[in-house]
């Protein structure tokens, strides 16, 4: 099974910019099982690992069970134990080496992102460097919310609506854009500043270090509802604050002028 990928997807959130702090962990948990038996049962990975795909399932709950006591998304520490456990469990109930799961990984991976023809590895490269000159075009000033000053800007995503969600279906049209900055100053400081800066948002607070500022969400919804919450989130004006792997991270989705 694919350690690494789901360190990448739970850890460090998707690439829709779902902060980690915001995972709920019985749902966080069951998209561990579902993304594992998933990979575990696609291509050659479950030959690899010498079982059988109709066992893939099996196995995923098998070892989620046994590592869960590791799992909380918003803590670097835990989700490394989480990985070591999950890496650990895989070969205790297969049997293969820790060599031969890294080369079983590696192989799956690899095929799973090699091309199948030029022609499609050229729209590949076409997209890929459409995405990065669009990118390469954003600039703070198109940004109408607040940025808060003391700031590292990690990534300007002004289209979201092809932007895969929680279940991997494009946002649409109508998801915001968004800005990702990192900084060293405390959650505190951070929530401090768009307190007195935003009008007409509310503050929700999952945790002391989880605060997230939004407009005009459902009354209905709110961060415990995980999966209802974060698919209106895309589509409201937000400023999302959280701690992870010692820095604070600050998500700002906004309208365009």
């Amino acid at each position: 099974m694919m350690v690494s990928r789901y360190l990448l997807l739970l850890a460090f959130g998707v690439i829709t910019a779902v902060p980690a702090y915001a995972i709920d962990r019985e749902q966080g948990l069951e998209r561990v099982r579902e993304q594992l038996t998933q990979s575990c049962a696609e291509g050659e990975m479950a030959s690899c690992l010498g079982v059988e795909t109709s066992r893939c399932g099996r196995l995923a709950e098998e070892v989620v069970q046994a590592c869960a006591e590791h799992f909380y998304p918003a803590e670097q520490e835990h989700m490394t134990a989480f990985g070591d456990c999950i890496g650990r469990q895989t070969r205790q109930r297969t049997g293969v080496s820790e060599a031969e799961l890294q080369s079983c990984q590696t192989h799956a991976e690899g095929a799973a992102h090699s091309p199948s023809s030029p022609e499609e590895a050229m729209r590949g490269l076409e997209d890929a460097q459409a995405v990065m000159a669009q990118d390469a075009e954003a600039t703070q000033d198109k940004v109408t919310l607040p940025l808060y000053p003391n700031h590292e800007l990690t990534a300007h995503h002004q289209d979201m609506s092809r932007m895969p969600g929680l279940d991997d279906e494009p946002l649409g049209d109508e998801a915001v854009p968004v800005v990702m900055m990192t900084t060293s100053d405390a959650v505190e400081d951070v929530a401090a500043f768009y307190q007195d800066r935003l009008d007409g948002f509310t503050l929700y607070r999952a945790a002391e270090d989880d605060v997230t500022f939004a407009k005009g969400m459902p009354e209905d919804i709110t961060p415990s509802d995980f999966r209802r919450w974060m698919k209106a989130l895309a589509l409201h004006e937000h400023v999302a604050i959280y701690r992870l792997s010692g820095q604070t991270h600050i998500e700002v989705g906004y309208r365009p002028e």
